[in-house]
């Protein structure tokens, strides 16, 4: 009763954080099954970190004059937890009002062990890809740390999509923000490769979890952001990525900066940093269609 109480507060506590005249919650799985649980459809603290989810979501943001090109949105965690209000929400309000419309994903953790394995996260994301894409063709996704990786991942991974029977969809760029790209060694201690490859993983386990390995000659166009002095996605993924991208001829725009860290968001005010959010914007805008 006691814990119910504080989720039921944390989630009080949050929702003004949320609310919006505009935002609207669709759920990736309206029917249930086994996509879903039993219990609260997510648990959050009162900082806005989600810590619990039984059954995802999308939540719409529309600005008040649409431009016509629509943002998914996947914040980071180490996927133990989803950082909406630090990275996600902000992300969304700045986007909204230029104009675009965007879609905050709560996806499943795969800490938790659901039953159907540690991809229940991508088919969250191609699942929401798919509801999106139905109405808004114009789309590109915008991913944080961990949330960088399975957005990244699940476009790109070509076991996945092959036995995705309905996967009609396109994604016109991939922005990847201080992103998680390799759980190969040296790049094998962060959560990412404890949650997902495990902690005695095999090399070819942590291939399959490595964006590097999946990126192909028709992956979309890529917006990276790095810090060198990133202590949890250091720049040697950068590296990889634009090595992959390179030997498939993927368009990379790349941003490095000196300091920063991780977990910046949108940047650190006074920094550098906190540049990024334009470049990106102007990266959005010339766009192609993608195929």
């Amino acid at each position: 009763m006691i814990t119910d109480w504080i989720r039921g507060l944390a989630t009080l506590i949050f929702l003004p954080f949320l609310a919006q005249a505009s935002a609207e919650k669709i759920m990736l799985w309206p029917t249930g099954g086994d996509q879903t649980r039993p219990g609260p459809s997510v648990v959050i603290t009162p900082q806005g970190k989600v810590t619990e989810v039984n059954a995802p979501f999308l939540t719409l943001y529309s600005p008040k004059t649409f431009n016509g090109k629509t943002v998914l949105i996947a914040a980071g965690g180490g996927y133990r937890r989803i950082e909406q209000a630090k990275e996600a929400i902000p992300a969304a309000q700045f986007l909204t009002q230029q104009g675009f419309r965007t879609y905050v994903l709560t996806y499943r953790l795969p800490s938790a062990n659901w039953p159907q394995g540690k991809d229940v996260a991508m088919k969250d994301v191609r699942q929401a890809l798919r509801i999106i894409h139905h109405q808004h063709p114009h789309l590109s996704v915008l991913g944080f740390s961990a949330g960088a990786h399975l957005l990244a991942l699940a476009i790109n991974h070509a076991e996945i999509t092959q036995k995705d029977d309905n996967a009609a969809f396109s994604v016109e760029g991939m922005a990847l923000i201080y992103p998680i790209i390799s759980v190969e060694p040296p790049l094998d201690h962060s959560a990412t490769h404890r949650v997902l490859a495990g902690r005695h993983a095999s090399r070819q386990e942590e291939a399959k979890w490595s964006v590097q390995s999946v990126i192909h000659d028709h992956s979309p166009p890529l917006f990276v952001v790095e810090s060198e002095d990133d202590p949890i996605a250091p720049p040697q993924n950068g590296f990889l990525l634009q090595y992959a991208a390179t030997q498939h001829h993927v368009p990379m725009t790349w941003i490095r900066y000196a300091t920063g860290g991780h977990g910046f968001g949108l940047g650190q005010k006074g920094m550098p940093n906190s540049a990024w959010p334009q470049h990106y914007l102007a990266w959005l805008n010339q766009l192609p269609a993608h195929n």
